[in-house]
C-alpha cells in the first residue's frame, strides 16, 4: 500500500464481467485494502475472479438503474476518499493518484479524472477522451444521480465542496467490442435512456445522450430530433452545450447537411477554442466542399489540440482521430492544391505512426507515379495490397503504374504516327458518341460536305446511334467508357487519317460557308499554324423557368493531325486540345466558322444529369492534376450550376491563383466572380472583378454589363450610366464579332435599357 493523507475505498459494480474485471482489480488492488465489488446477476466467472482480490462481493438484484447499483455499493465504502471504477476500465498511474490523495484539501469534494476510450481499426486507433469525477470523498451526502449515463458531480456541488483536476488516467476498453455485442450495449442503453427522458423531458444531458446513442445505431433522424432539443435546452456556459454542438455537427454531416454542420460545430469552437472535434467536422465539410485550404487550417488545429489539452475540452470530451488519419487529411488536402511535397511528408508522417495505414500507403504510391518513380510506387501499392487484400482498387492502381513503366520503355517515335502522303484525306471528323440517335443524324448532315473522312468512337450505345453514323459511310471503333473524355477522344484520333482534324459532338452542328474556299485555304496556311478557332454558340436552359439566353465561345476545333502521340486531348472532362498545339509551338488561327451547340438547351431533367455527371469527373480530374487551373475553373463553373455559390467562388478563385489560365479563360473566370460577388451583394468585389475581366476581354457583353449593373448598386449613376450606353451598343455587334472570352452572353435588351433608365433617374435597384 501506498502512503497518502486519505484512504481510499475502490466501487466497482460488475455483471459477467470475466474477460475484464481481472485487469481492472490488478491496476487497483496496491491502492486500496477496501475493495468492493457489487454483482448484479452474474453467470460467468466474474464473482469468483473478484473473490480472489477482495471478500466484499456483494450481490445486488438489478433493477435498470445504475445510479442505484453504484450508490449502494457506496454505502459499504468505509474509506475517506472513493474512486469509482468500471470492469472495463484500468487506473493507468496509481502514483498519480496516491500523490493527489496526500496533497488534497479539505474544502475538495472530488478529482477529475481523464478517462480514455480506445476503439482499434486497421488505419489506427480512435480515441476518445474526457475528464469525469471518479474520486470524491466518501459522504452519505454525495451520491450518483440518473439511471443510465449517471453522475456524482452535481452532489458535490450541492454540498458546497470544490473539484481539483488531477494527472489520474483511466483506459476504458468498452467501446473495444465486436458490432453485434456494441448494439445489444446500446440498444439497452436506448431503453434507459427513453424511459429516463421521460421522466425528465427537459434534461440537456439526457436529451444529448439520447442523441448520441440513436446515432451509434445509425438511427439518424430521430439521433437529429434528439439533438436539436439537447441544443436548445442547454446553457451556453456549460459542459453539454458544446458537446451537444459536436455530436450535432456529426449528425448533421452524415445526414449531408453541411453548412448546419459547419454552423453547429464552429459554435462549439466559440464556446470551446481548443479542441479537436468541432475542427475535424468543419475540415471534413471544408474538404468535401473543394475547400482545401480551409479543410489544412482546421486539420492543423486538430493536431494542435491533441499536443495542447485543455482541461475544458477535456471535460466536455474530445474526439481523437488516429494520428495518422488526420496526416493522410493532411496530405490529401494539400495533394488537391498541388502541393506534392507538402503532400507527400504529411503521408510519410502519417506512416511513421502507422505504418499500415492504407490510405497513406496509396496516397504517397499515387505521388510517387506523378513523379515517374514507378519502382518505388509499386512498393507501397504492394504493401497497400497486403494490408488489404480484399480491394479492387489498389488492383487498377496496380495496373495504371505498370502501364506507365510500359509506355516509359516503349519508343514514343513508333507510336500511332500518320504517314503524310498523297493518298491522305484532307480532313478527318472526329466523334466520340452514345444513345445519340436524336441528334447524330443532324450533325452528319452538317459536316458532310465538309469532311473526307467520319471516324465514330461509341463508348456504349445501345440505341440506333451506330446504324445512322453508317448511313454516312463513318468508320465505327468500339472504346469502354472509364469516365474520361479525353481518352475517348484520344482512341478516335488513333483511327482519323486526315491531316487536319474537326471533332464535333452529335448535339452540335457546323454552319453552312463556302466549303470549297476553305479546303483551299487549309493547304495555305503556315505551318507554324496549328488550329483554327471556331465560334461555339450554345442556347442555355433557363432552369428557373426564364427564356434560354445565348452563350458564345472561342475555341479549336479543327487542328493538325501529328499524331496522337504528339498532338492528344487533356482533361477528363471539358478536354482541351490547345494545352498540346502549344507544347508542340502551333499557332492557332481565327476562323469564320459557327458551330452551334444544343446541348445546353434541354429540360432541367437533363440538365442536371449532365451536371451531376460533370461534378463527378471533374473532381477526379482536379485529384489527378491538382494544380491544373482550366479543371478548378470548370469545377467552380459547375459548382455554381449546382446554387453551391460559395463554393463556386472559392473553387475559381483558387483556379486563379493556379497562374495557369489562358487570357481568354481568366476573363471568364473573372467575370464568374463579379456575378458571384455581385448576386452576394459586395458590389466594391463585383466592379473590381468586372474591371479585371474587362482588362483582359474590352468587348465582353457579360462583362461590360456586370460592371455597369455594379456602378448602380453603388450609387455611381454617371459612371453607370455611361457603362449601360456602352453596353447597348456593344449588344447591337453580339453576333457580328468573335467572342474574346471563354464566353460571352447575349444580354438581353430589356435588361441593359432597365438598368440604363435607373442609372438616369438615380434610382437604385431592389435587393
Amino acid at each position: 500500500m501506498y502512503s497518502t493523507k486519505y484512504s481510499l475505498s475502490v466501487c466497482i459494480i460488475a455483471k459477467n464481467e470475466e474477460n475484464m474485471i481481472r485487469h481492472c482489480l490488478e491496476s487497483v488492488k496496491e491502492i486500496s485494502n477496501d475493495i468492493i465489488v457489487v454483482d448484479t446477476g452474474s453467470t460467468d466467472n466474474t464473482k469468483s475472479i473478484a473473490l480472489e482480490y477482495t471478500n466484499k462481493v456483494l450481490n445486488y438484484e438489478w433493477n435498470d438503474d445504475f445510479a442505484a447499483a453504484r450508490n449502494f455499493c457506496l454505502s459499504h465504502a468505509k474509506n475517506d476518499f472513493i474512486l469509482s471504477i468500471d470492469c472495463d476500465e484500468r487506473l493507468v498511474n496509481p502514483k498519480s493518484l496516491t500523490s493527489k490523495l496526500s496533497l488534497i484539501s479539505e474544502d475538495i469534494g472530488g478529482v477529475m479524472v481523464k478517462v480514455v476510450s480506445y476503439n482499434d481499426k486497421k488505419e489506427g486507433k480512435d480515441v476518445f477522451s474526457s475528464k469525469m469525477v471518479r474520486l470524491f470523498r466518501n459522504s452519505p451526502s454525495i451520491r450518483f444521480e440518473g439511471i443510465i449515463h449517471e453522475q456524482v458531480l452535481n452532489s458535490i456541488i450541492d454540498a458546497g465542496l470544490k473539484l481539483t483536476d488531477s494527472e489520474i488516467e483511466f483506459i476504458h476498453e468498452g467501446y473495444n467490442h465486436d458490432a453485434l455485442t456494441m448494439r445489444k450495449k446500446q440498444k439497452r442503453n436506448l431503453d434507459l435512456l427513453i424511459r429516463q427522458t421521460k421522466s425528465n423531458p427537459d434534461d440537456a444531458y439526457n436529451l444529448f445522450q439520447l442523441a448520441r446513442t440513436y446515432l451509434a445505431l445509425n438511427d439518424l433522424d430521430n439521433a437529429e430530433k434528439e439533438i436539436k432539443k439537447a441544443i436548445n435546452l442547454s446553457i451556453d456556459n456549460g459542459s453539454v452545450k458544446p458537446q451537444a454542438l459536436n455530436y450535432g455537427a456529426l449528425i448533421a454531416y452524415k445526414n449531408n447537411q453541411k453548412e448546419v454542420a459547419k454552423e453547429r460545430a464552429t459554435q462549439s469552437l466559440i464556446l470551446q477554442p481548443n479542441q479537436g472535434f468541432a475542427n475535424y467536422i468543419i475540415g471534413e465539410c471544408n474538404y468535401d466542399n473543394h475547400l482545401h485550404i480551409k479543410a489544412l487550417e482546421n486539420y492543423n488545429a486538430m493536431l494542435e489540440a491533441y499536443q495542447n489539452e485543455d482541461l475544458k475540452a477535456n471535460i466536455i470530451g474530445d474526439y481523437r482521430l488516429p494520428t495518422s488519419q488526420i496526416y493522410f487529411r493532411l496530405g490529401r488536402s494539400n495533394l488537391a492544391i498541388g502541393n506534392l511535397k507538402e503532400a507527400k511528408i504529411n503521408f510519410k508522417k502519417g506512416l511513421d505512426y502507422n505504418e499500415n495505414d492504407l490510405n497513406c500507403l496509396v496516397g504517397i504510391a499515387d505521388i510517387l507515379n506523378k513523379e515517374s518513380d514507378y519502382d518505388n510506387s509499386l512498393l507501397y501499392l504492394r504493401k497497400a495490397k497486403l494490408v488489404a487484400p480484399s480491394k479492387k482498387e489498389i488492383d487498377g492502381y496496380i495496373n495504371t503504374v505498370l502501364k506507365s513503366i510500359e509506355n516509359k520503355k516503349a519508343s514514343p517515335k513508333g507510336q500511332n504516327l500518320k504517314i503524310d502522303n498523297s493518298e491522305q484525306p484532307l480532313i478527318t471528323l472526329s466523334m466520340i458518341v452514345k444513345n445519340e440517335e436524336k441528334m447524330i443524324r443532324g450533325c452528319l448532315e452538317s459536316a458532310k460536305r465538309v469532311v473526307d473522312e467520319i471516324v465514330i468512337v461509341d463508348t456504349g450505345s445501345t440505341d440506333s446511334t451506330i446504324e445512322i453514323a453508317k448511313e454516312f459511310g463513318a468508320k465505327i471503333y468500339h472504346f469502354d467508357w472509364i469516365n474520361d473524355f479525353a481518352a475517348a477522344r484520344n482512341e478516335s484520333l488513333k483511327h482519323s487519317n486526315g491531316k487536319w482534324i474537326l471533332y464535333l459532338d452529335a448535339d452540335e452542328r457546323i454552319s453552312q460557308f463556302e466549303v470549297d474556299k476553305f479546303r483551299k485555304s487549309l493547304s495555305e496556311v503556315s505551318e507554324d499554324t496549328g488550329g483554327l478557332i471556331c465560334t461555339i454558340e450554345s442556347p442555355h436552359a433557363n432552369l428557373t423557368g426564364g427564356e434560354s439566353d445565348v452563350h458564345r465561345g472561342s475555341y479549336p476545333r479543327i487542328f493538325r493531325n501529328l499524331g496522337v502521340d504528339k498532338v492528344r486531348f487533356q482533361g477528363r472532362v471539358h478536354e482541351q486540345i490547345s494545352p498540346s498545339l502549344k507544347e508542340n509551338n502551333l499557332q492557332l488561327m481565327q476562323s469564320d466558322i459557327i458551330i452551334y451547340h444544343l446541348g445546353y438547351d434541354q429540360s432541367r431533367e437533363i440538365m442536371e444529369g449532365k451536371i451531376e455527371r460533370n461534378y463527378r469527373m471533374l473532381l477526379q480530374h482536379v485529384r489527378e492534376e491538382p494544380t491544373n487551373g482550366y479543371a478548378w475553373y470548370q469545377l467552380g463553373q459547375t459548382l455554381g450550376h449546382m446554387n453551391l455559390k460559395k463554393e463556386a467562388e472559392e473553387t475559381i478563385k483558387f483556379a486563379l491563383k493556379c497562374g495557369n489560365l489562358s487570357p481568354m479563360i481568366e476573363a471568364s473566370a473573372s467575370a464568374s466572380l463579379a456575378q458571384f460577388t455581385g448576386n452576394d451583394k459586395r458590389f466594391e468585389e463585383a466592379l473590381s472583378w468586372a474591371d479585371r475581366s474587362l482588362k483582359l476581354t474590352p468587348n465582353s457583353l457579360y462583362a461590360m454589363n456586370l460592371r455597369a449593373y455594379s456602378l448602380l448598386h453603388l450609387g455611381k449613376f454617371e459612371e453607370a450610366e455611361k457603362e449601360f450606353e456602352k453596353t447597348l451598343e456593344l449588344k447591337s455587334k453580339f453576333y457580328k464579332s468573335t467572342p474574346n472570352s471563354g464566353y460571352d452572353v447575349d444580354i438581353p435588351k430589356s435588361v441593359i435599357e432597365d438598368g440604363l433608365k435607373k442609372a438616369k433617374n438615380k434610382i437604385y435597384p431592389k435587393l
